[in-house]
């Protein structure tokens, strides 16, 4: 699975396998979320969130400022259903996206390979202004399986916006709670990493 079409046809056949958290509830990351995405992005100008799966953080942000896509139709099928006031979209690997101020990509580019990253980048970078990448970023978590995992070390994704025009502004780090033990712990980074980039020309 390396290009964006075979990682869809992946997602699509697994429905909402591998998106609700296994274990940790709502939350396995030990907080609310949408507390956090609700003090970093401005929702005033809308909210695109690229793999928004079962809708999980919807609730996040005003129903008229948001609009989910997802390559999945089960899991869209759920937000829908979880959040009738939001608006979700399935889409096409690599289309085009709806325009919103600020995109959201919440631990989905991990399960993008290396070869489709710029491909899947590129419609969100036209889309949005400002684009928020949030999940652990340590390449050691790379592997094979299912779903594989292409984790990266933070400078990939700087390096790979500035390819697209866009230029970090921001970021901050978290512990991710269900993956804090001695399972994990060791020789990985078990934080959740939040990078906030902006269109080079607005400043």
């Amino acid at each position: 699975m390396a290009t964006l079409q075979e990682l869809a046809d992946f997602w699509s056949a697994e429905g909402i396998n591998y998106v609700i958290p296994p274990v940790g509830g709502e939350f396995p990351e030990g907080f609310d979320v949408r507390e956090m995405l609700r003090k970093i992005i401005d929702p005033s100008g809308g909210v695109l969130e690229v793999g928004c799966g079962y809708g999980r953080l919807s609730a996040a942000f005003p129903a008229d400022k948001y609009v989910g896509v997802d390559v999945n139709p089960t899991a869209i099928e759920q937000a829908r259903k979880r959040n009738p006031e939001h608006r979700y979209l399935v889409i096409e690997p690599g289309a085009d996206l709806p325009e919103a101020n600020s995109a959201l990509i919440y631990t989905v580019a991990l399960h993008v390979s290396d070869q489709a990253l710029d491909e899947f980048l590129t419609p969100i970078c036209k889309a949005a202004n400002t684009i928020v990448i949030a999940e652990i970023m340590d390449e050691r978590w790379r592997r094979d399986g299912v779903p594989p995992v292409f984790n990266r070390d933070p400078e990939a994704y700087v390096g790979a916006m500035r390819l697209q025009g866009f230029e970090l502004l921001q970021y901050g780090k978290v512990v991710y709670e269900r993956y804090n033990n001695a399972n994990w712990n060791v020789n990985h980074d078990v934080r959740l990493t939040v990078h906030i980039y902006r269109r080079k020309e607005m400043r």
